[in-house]
């Protein structure tokens, strides 16, 4: 047959049906692939959950892609990292890095194996990875180059290595940073100058920086700030005389020691301040590592002022957490006498006993303590017997509870107090009262540890769903602490439809 020759109709016919067809099967095949589920669009989705600090449901996406994506197993090693989990975080770091990432997956590796050697004891080694975000080829990876300065600055700082950690600082806010990160490295320049200079300390605390990009996916390493820059603010305003011992208390409670004694070596030594700085400036000592030092030196003021209750009492202290109690029992015998009435005293008898298990006399020890309380600060003292019931057990539901309602009442508002309360009532079998308090307790700024008791509550109560979405918001809102622990731990037990609905 001629092959240019018109083709008979029902050839015609038959070729513009297999057309049809053939456009048919096509346009299914291009709705199948249009349709197919896609991989990176889990890991575009536990991206958004990473973000979002729903870290137990991103677990759940990333586990099975980590074999698929080097970025998944990369957000898989940071999400461990984050849960305190250093070795897993490590080797899917280390493996993702050795599959091969682009820059900026790269450089938040670098971040999160840095944090997590660091907090695995080895420092050094951290700060040498951080230092690997130095070398960065494109704009967008060198972004990362302030955020790694500020880790490393913060080690150098909690480490005592000032002039370190001044210089660190001063190199990240040289880079691009994003406010959060810029606030960060400035409260802790300024921390570093309030003691010397404080004009240049109140400076630094509204530095310039030029303004980078925000990153959610490193947010969580972010060196916290809280109500720092206030407290620093109120160190420097105070009157010159009181200045140094109102910041070596301020270091003192950051565990910066150095800082700390260099300002209790400050104080004036005819002052009235001056024997309680020494006290303090001891008891740093101690508190920085040099048991021998810290002891020999509080014993020597004691010896010098048999009279004064503060070197006494810290004393007390250090022997307390030593185990030497007939030595504690001794300087608290003297300070008993020196101030009878004193609610403090009560308290490091409290604490006396309860070292030596005798858990009756420290409950009794409690109750005086709280009798002796000025009003305002019965709350307090309420809630330190509460706490010593709740982690000992001893008469929770007889005493404890007890202490614990007075906290709540006494302390309004404190979410600390109202934790306290539900964790009583949740361990007394009062589940409704449980679920109130902690629910009350959220509403005040409670923690993870709120979130756990009301999950605990619900459940129960028999409602699972709700109990499941507090437990795991209690595991996201601190996912390296014993709360994530106790609540994956709860989640497992809870019925298995509530995972499903």
């Amino acid at each position: 047959m001629d092959i240019l020759a018109p083709l008979p109709r029902g050839w015609r016919t038959a070729f513009a049906l297999l057309g049809w067809f053939a456009l048919l099967l096509g346009t299914a095949l291009a709705l199948s692939l249009a349709l197919r589920p896609d991989r990176r669009d889990a890991l575009r989705s536990a991206d958004r959950l990473f973000a979002a600090g729903r870290y137990h449901e991103a677990l759940a996406v990333l586990t099975p892609l980590a074999p698929a994506f080097p970025e998944a197993q990369a957000r898989l090693g940071m999400l461990r990292a984050l849960r305190g989990e250093h070795a897993a975080a490590e080797r899917h770091l280390r493996a993702a890095m050795l599959r091969g990432l682009g820059p900026v997956d790269y450089q938040r590796v670098l971040l999160y194996l840095g944090r997590t050697l660091a907090d695995s004891g080895r420092r050094d080694l951290a700060a040498r990875t951080w230092a690997l975000a130095e070398d960065c080829r494109s704009a967008e990876a060198c972004a990362y180059r302030g955020p790694a300065r500020l880790l490393a600055a913060d080690e150098a700082l909690r480490r005592g290595e000032y002039l370190l950690a001044s210089a660190g600082l001063r190199a990240t806010l040289a880079e691009p940073l994003s406010p959060a990160w810029a606030e960060s490295a400035r409260y802790r320049l300024a921390l570093l100058h309030a003691g010397n200079a404080p004009e240049a300390a109140r400076r630094d605390l509204t530095l310039a920086i030029t303004p980078g990009r925000s990153d959610p996916l490193i947010a969580p390493l972010l060196p916290v700030v809280g109500d720092g820059p206030r407290r620093l603010h109120a160190a420097l305003d105070a009157p010159l005389a009181e200045r140094p011992q109102i910041l070596g208390v301020f270091y003192l409670s950051l565990g910066l020691y150095g800082l700390a004694e260099e300002q209790f070596a400050r104080v004036d030594p005819r002052g009235p301040d001056a024997l309680g700085a020494a006290a303090y400036a001891a008891y740093t000592r101690w508190r920085a590592g040099d048991a021998g030092g810290g002891v020999q030196r509080l014993k020597a003021l004691v010896e010098a002022h048999p009279d004064d209750p503060r070197a006494r009492t810290l004393l007390a202290l250090t022997y307390l957490t030593t185990d030497a109690s007939d030595s504690a029992q001794i300087e608290l015998d003297t300070v008993a006498r020196l101030r009878p009435d004193d609610p403090g005293v009560a308290l490091a008898w409290a604490s006396w006993h309860a070292a030596r298990r005798e858990y009756d006399q420290a409950s009794r020890a409690y109750a005086r303590a709280l009798t002796l309380a000025p009003e305002a600060e019965r709350g307090r003292y309420a809630l330190l017997a509460a706490k010593f019931h709740l982690a000992t057990t001893y008469e929770l539901c007889e005493t404890g509870l007890s202490f614990a309602e007075v906290a709540a009442r006494e302390a309004t508002g404190d979410p600390e107090a109202l934790t306290s309360l539900a964790a009583h009532r949740y361990h007394c079998g009062q589940f409704a009262g449980a679920a109130e308090a902690a629910r009350a307790a959220q509403r005040t700024g409670g923690g993870p540890d709120a979130l756990y008791y009301l999950g605990a509550a619900l459940a129960a109560l028999g409602d699972a769903e709700n109990a499941r979405s507090a437990l795991i918001r209690a595991a996201d809102l601190a996912p390296a602490s014993d709360w994530r622990r106790r609540a994956e731990l709860a989640l497992g037990m809870l019925p298995r439809y509530a995972s499903s609905k």
